[in-house]
């Protein structure tokens, strides 16, 4: 009986509709202002009380609660406002069944859903037993922000001014992914102490850019290596991968430094100091070679996240699914990383992602279907009153 009461308590039309307007407000990462206003303002009209966190003026996280009712299990519903730089995607409109512009996927539309999945329940009278709270962030995309959203609610929720037990990040596609790989961005720089030459003067076998190129068949090397260790079941081999290649300031003459820049991804169990030293190792004896230093750097590192199978939210969340859908939902594990990797280490809290859709995130051109968002705001009140407990009728 809730489950229907819940599933007709979604309006399709609303959802789509919050979802359009959210994409209409330009907010790429450090500009949200006008944005946690609109959500701001959207939270308090299916009247929940809103505690507005300013992380940089003008640019706030904000939190909200459905509060339990008994000592139930609570639930973080959470998700990011901003998006990356507008490129060529078109404005946002409203075609049949499909909304598009910028963060119709990534991620207005996950946050419109959530929030229709919270106005359902206050709405069709059923009462939680455990807490229900609604995150909305920002500094999530570009590096600029250096995650200060993020990071703003780790510590909102260790201090105890946030709750919540499991954190359930609205974006994705409508799977449940529990498990992303470790990522860094390294540097390997190789650096000559004999200055610049000419080059008709210094043998090619001398010139530093030859262990560039020794040291690139080495990282494939590397890779075969990883290819044929342990894989993850959900998300395959680790990987290395190369973005940037660097060196020289003229065309005869000999670099002062060269120097390669990509990503390393790695299993749950590993660290990234581990594998920084790997990086190091790999490198040294090509440095050696050449009788050059060697500089071997990380930035933007994540460690990985596994959230299991079993776990009681997880399962919440794909009960829901099977009972919208129709089907079991799908477990997936990505080499990509995101917020769940801050926020298991941060908090210690299990986290995991189902969203509407992810397939357009980032693409020239970004639309969601309204049936997904729909079908994922009747997962997230699903879940919700599946996991945090639903009070039985007196």
């Amino acid at each position: 009986m809730q489950t229907k009461k819940l599933m007709a308590a979604i309006d399709r039309e609303w959802v789509a509709e919050r979802t359009r307007e959210l994409v209409d407000i330009y907010s790429v990462t450090m500009a949200e202002a006008e944005v946690c206003q609109a959500y701001e303002a959207m939270m308090r009209e299916v009247g929940l009380e809103v505690d507005v966190r300013e992380v940089t003026p003008g640019r706030n996280n904000l939190y909200a609660r459905i509060a339990g009712r008994g000592d139930g299990p609570a639930l973080m519903l959470n998700g990011h406002l901003d998006t990356i730089p507008v490129g060529s995607c078109p404005p946002a409109r409203r075609e049949g069944n499909r909304v598009y512009g910028r963060g119709t996927t990534d991620m207005k539309g996950g946050m419109a859903a959530a929030l229709a999945a919270v106005k359902a329940l206050l709405e069709s009278g059923v009462e939680l037993q455990g807490d229900l709270w609604l995150t909305a962030i920002v500094g999530h995309e570009e590096v600029e922000a250096q995650k200060d959203g993020p990071l703003a609610l780790i510590a909102d929720r260790n201090s105890g001014r946030i709750g919540g037990d499991r954190i359930l990040i609205v974006e994705g596609r409508d799977a449940l992914w529990v498990m992303s790989m470790g990522s860094m961005v390294f540097t390997i720089t190789l650096e000559s102490a004999a200055g610049g030459k000419h080059t008709q003067y210094v043998p090619f076998a001398e010139n530093p850019i030859r262990f560039v190129g020794a040291l690139i068949e080495r990282i494939h090397q590397n890779q075969l290596e990883l290819d044929a260790g342990e894989a993850h079941a959900l998300a395959g081999a680790e990987r290395i991968d190369l973005g940037i290649v660097a060196g020289g300031d003229y065309f005869n003459r000999t670099p002062l430094s060269c120097s390669l820049t990509g990503t390393r991804r790695w299993l749950p169990g590993r660290s990234a100091p581990q594998v920084l030293a790997e990086l190091e190792e790999l490198a040294r004896p090509l440095a050696a070679a050449g009788g050059l230093g060697l500089r071997v750097e990380m930035e933007h590192e994540r460690e990985p996240f596994e959230t299991p199978a079993d776990d009681a939210a997880v399962q919440a969340v794909g009960r829901a699914h099977e009972q919208v859908v129709g089907q079991e939902a799908e477990l997936v594990g990505l080499r990509i990383v995101g917020d769940a990797n801050l926020y298991v280490h941060g908090t210690e809290l299990p986290t995991f992602y189902y969203g509407p859709s992810n397939e357009t995130a980032h693409a020239d051109v970004e639309w969601v279907e309204v049936d997904r968002l729909e079908k994922a705001a009747q997962v997230y009140a699903l879940a919700a009153a599946d996991y945090c407990g639903v009070v039985s009728p007196d």
